[in-house]
């Protein structure tokens, strides 16, 4: 076997291969020096917490029980649904019936204030919030008592504007679920890692985020970011923007993947993509450097060299390497899957390939247009930058067929 062929596919093959291990080296040494743990400050201040519901998800009453748990003095959790017959509202009357002693609401409301759904939710519930930090929750999401205290103990600094933190995967018993969750525990955890510690970070994430109403209001609040594909996205880039700083909590919470079967998640994951494509292009085309291994494959195999199965061997190494340690870092439950790594990735890499493709985003009931979306992005920076949202760019990222 010879050492090298020097062919214009074995180079190609061999620059993605250095290219990949340099990210997993990058994603090793992150994520071993990353301890998701709990942290507590000297304020504690007044929290309200928000959690949209819709739905009647895996786990439900039990995600939604966690935030009734929190050791923290002072706390509100408000409720928020569309419609009164929602099946969330049953599991939020229980709640609310099972600890009268808690500060617990629901607020049911059909206003509308934009196309995404979730935020026009999260500006229904706002209206009756009684403290100046918000905890921002999804209902799917899982925490332990110290939640709250962890999240809200950066605001003890007033330069903090938000607070992000990465959610990891908790699988039901489902094959797909479980495959699901590999996803967000393999890949998309030590992507976040190294990309907080290369650049810091200027977004949160929507499974869970904490933000300060002062920062919240000087960006247009909940109703701005209703009109927004992304409303975590906005809302970390707007606050930031405005003179703010975002950081990355150590705290982690859970997320329950909960999918039916595969043709759903890989259709959400390539939606994940597309997002990420109308959020950050470069980004979302460099990240082939994250699951590289069947272009690997197919650029390196075809002309068998030492050089290219050394690198194919190295590379899965490391990737399991990797399946092991943010488990370690992250306290994640669940069990070790290693024999899945290489297919899961191959999964990833053409969920990837998918999301280059198309310019319409589905989410829910509505279509979002990527192109539109970019252009509301520059409307926001005009807002950053103290002059008034162009108020057709704000329309037009709707799309709706």
């Amino acid at each position: 076997m010879p050492i090298f062929v020097f062919s214009i596919w074995q180079i190609a093959g061999t620059v993605l291969g250095i290219a990949g291990l340099a990210y997993l080296i990058l994603a090793i040494r992150a994520t071993w020096r990353f301890r998701e743990r709990a942290v507590f400050g000297a304020g504690r201040k007044g929290v309200s917490v928000l959690k949209p519901v819709h739905g009647d998800g895996a786990y439900l009453y039990e995600s939604l029980r966690s935030f009734c748990l929190q050791d923290y003095p002072k706390y509100e959790v408000i409720f928020g649904a569309h419609t009164p017959g929602d099946p969330a509202v049953a599991v939020v009357n229980r709640l609310i019936a099972e600890y009268p002693d808690l500060d617990l609401r629901l607020v049911v409301d059909e206003s509308l204030a934009g196309p995404n759904r979730k935020a026009s939710n999260l500006a229904n519930i706002a209206k009756v919030a009684k403290y100046d930090l918000f905890l921002l929750s999804d209902s799917d999401v899982r925490v332990d008592q110290n939640c709250i205290a962890s999240m809200t103990a950066p605001f003890d600094e007033p330069s903090v504007g938000a607070v992000a933190s990465i959610y990891k995967g908790w699988p039901t018993d489902d094959p797909p679920s479980r495959f699901g969750a590999l996803y967000l525990n393999d890949w998309f955890v030590p992507s976040v890692v190294v990309d907080a510690s290369l650049r810091g970070i200027d977004f949160v994430f929507g499974a869970m985020s904490a933000v300060r109403r002062e920062a919240l209001n000087a960006i247009g609040g909940f109703e701005m970011l209703s009109q927004c594909l992304a409303e975590d996205f906005s809302m970390g880039r707007l606050v930031t923007h405005r003179g703010w700083r975002v950081v990355l909590s150590p705290y982690a919470c859970d997320t329950v993947v909960a999918e039916k079967n595969f043709a759903e998640m890989f259709r959400h994951e390539v939606r994940w993509q597309r997002s990420e494509r109308a959020c950050r292009p470069l980004d979302q085309f460099m990240s082939v450097v994250t699951w590289p291994l069947p272009l690997l494959m197919l650029l390196l195999l075809p002309q068998p060299s030492a050089i290219g199965f050394s690198l194919l061997f190295i590379y899965v190494v490391l990737r399991l390497a990797l399946h092991f340690i943010v488990r370690r870092s992250f306290r994640i439950a669940t069990p070790t899957e290693p024999w899945l790594v290489p297919l899961r990735e191959c999964v990833c890499f053409f969920a990837w390939a998918c999301g280059l493709l198309g310019n319409t985003i589905k989410w829910g009931q509505e279509t979002f247009s990527i192109p539109a979306y970019r252009r509301l992005m520059a409307a926001e920076t005009a807002l950053a930058s103290g002059s008034a949202p162009d108020s057709q760019a704000l329309k037009a990222s709707r799309g709706v067929r």
